[in-house]
């Protein structure tokens, strides 16, 4: 295999990023933390410290060639309160002097910030957490056993693209209180030409776990067969079943439903805490330490406990994903579902979202559609899915016909509250945020 090496790094270089320095660059934080605090007289303030470490590699399919890049980078992320006012800033973080920047740049834009809540102590001191090293040897070994076993024979690979993610945190605040922490996944994009558009699938772990290459071949099988051959037009008149590769997305705008923000924009959602909104056949968990999840975190971004949530259970209307800011918004408590991303301060998302399986029996006569072919957006719209999928029309259990593809607009909460079952198949998917679902059941939607 001949490979092109293209490395780019951040501000820092990997000396700053090992772990003897990281852990110095914490109590650096804590200090510098400390006299910013003395000096202001009064309020709360904290430092997240974020270590990153990323490779990407782009793999030929038919040449056998790959372009490696990646790059580490180290920033600080500072928030100052005043009077349940804050402020909010991020730099690129060079070494220790920048901490007494960031906290300035935060203390002053107290002013612009929107109300919140004061920070709740940090109980626990920090501990010892080690950014791992990431494995380009290990990527092209992969990448060539993805196109060697999993690929169907004769498909056309526009894109294969593995990558590989590890970050290490650091939440400091006042009092003496801290958290560290390191998250870690690898995944593989691959991205394949059918003769009626392309279709997307990837697989995810945490770095060093094992892949589910099985299931993804089978998915990738299963598309191939039906967007390949003759085809007819779907019975609009029949029940659908959307396989966990086509029902992803929008279990992943469920997901967009279910967090705090959204909530807060929508008071009939969050009067409708304890009623069953959906059927019977519906539950939905956010489980942070799920085998499957590749965030696994025993604390959110704020340092709040992150714990099971069952957000919406046998169709009733439990709970939302909330950061401190939104669950006192909402006058619930934090469920430390608070994450930071794209240097925006905590923000509600979830950690591993997924429809509970059930193993519903399916109907006796069904559109089956398993291969979703790509768009440019799912939610063109907030709350609306579309989706383009194409499968089979099903007899007595039996695929009797392939149907052409199908253009599907699916409001989400109208969507779900026709769901009529679930299978047993559950799946996650990083190309859903990484939520998981299995075969969803609906009766005749629309499409075009």
């Amino acid at each position: 295999m001949s490979v092109t090496s293209s490395e780019e790094r951040g501000t820092s270089g990997p000396e700053v990023c090992a772990g003897r320095e990281l852990r110095a660059l914490a109590e650096a934080a804590r200090v510098e933390l400390d006299a910013f605090r003395r000096g202001q007289g009064s309020g709360e303030a904290e430092l997240f410290l974020t270590a990153e470490r990323r490779l990407t590699l782009e793999y030929e399919a038919a040449t056998g060639a790959s372009t490696l890049s990646g790059g580490e980078s180290l920033s600080a992320a500072a928030r100052v309160w005043r009077e349940e006012r804050v402020g909010h800033a991020v730099l690129p973080l060079g070494g220790p002097e920048t901490l007494g920047q960031v906290l300035e740049a935060a203390a002053r834009r107290v002013s612009a910030g929107p109300r919140a809540p004061l920070p709740t102590p940090l109980a626990a001191g920090p501990a010892d957490a080690v950014l791992p090293e990431l494995s380009p040897s290990r990527m092209r070994e992969r990448a060539e056993r993805l196109v060697r076993e999993v690929l169907p024979p004769g498909f056309v690979v526009q894109a294969a693209v593995l990558a590989q993610h590890a970050a290490w945190s650091a939440l400091v605040r006042g009092e003496g209180g801290g958290l560290m922490g390191v998250t870690s996944r690898e995944e593989a994009f691959v991205r394949c030409e059918t003769s009626r558009g392309a279709i997307v699938d990837a697989v995810a772990a945490p770095l060093g776990g094992a892949w589910d290459l099985e299931a993804l071949r089978a998915r990738l099988v299963d598309a191939v067969e039906a967007l390949e051959g003759p085809v007819e037009a779907a019975d609009p008149g029949l029940p659908v079943v959307l396989r966990p590769a086509v029902a992803a997305p929008l279990v992943a705008a469920l997901a967009w439903m279910l967090r705090g923000d959204v909530v807060a924009a929508t008071p009939a959602l969050a009067r409708a805490v304890g009623k069953k909104l959906f059927p019977g056949v519906l539950s939905v968990e956010d489980e942070p330490l799920h085998p499957s999840s590749t965030q696994r975190r025993c604390f959110d971004d704020e340092g709040t406990p992150t714990r099971r949530l069952r957000l919406i259970d046998e169709g009733r209307l439990q709970d939302f994903l909330h950061s401190a800011a939104t669950a006192a918004q909402l006058g619930v408590g934090a469920n430390g579902r608070g994450l930071r991303g794209g240097g925006s301060p905590p923000g509600p998302a979830p950690v591993c979202l997924f429809v509970v399986p059930r193993g519903d029996a399916l109907p006796a006569h069904y559109t089956e559609l398993v291969a979703r072919i790509e768009t440019f957006t799912t939610m063109p719209r907030p709350g609306v899915v579309d989706l383009v999928a194409g499968g089979w029309e099903v007899r007595e259990g039996r695929r009797m016909r392939r149907v052409a593809p199908v253009n599907l607009s699916l409001p989400v909460l109208e969507t779900f509250r026709s769901l009529r079952g679930t299978g047993a198949d559950l799946a996650f998917f990083p190309t859903a945020e990484g939520g998981g679902t299995p075969t969803l059941v609906f009766p005749p939607l629309r499409w075009s």
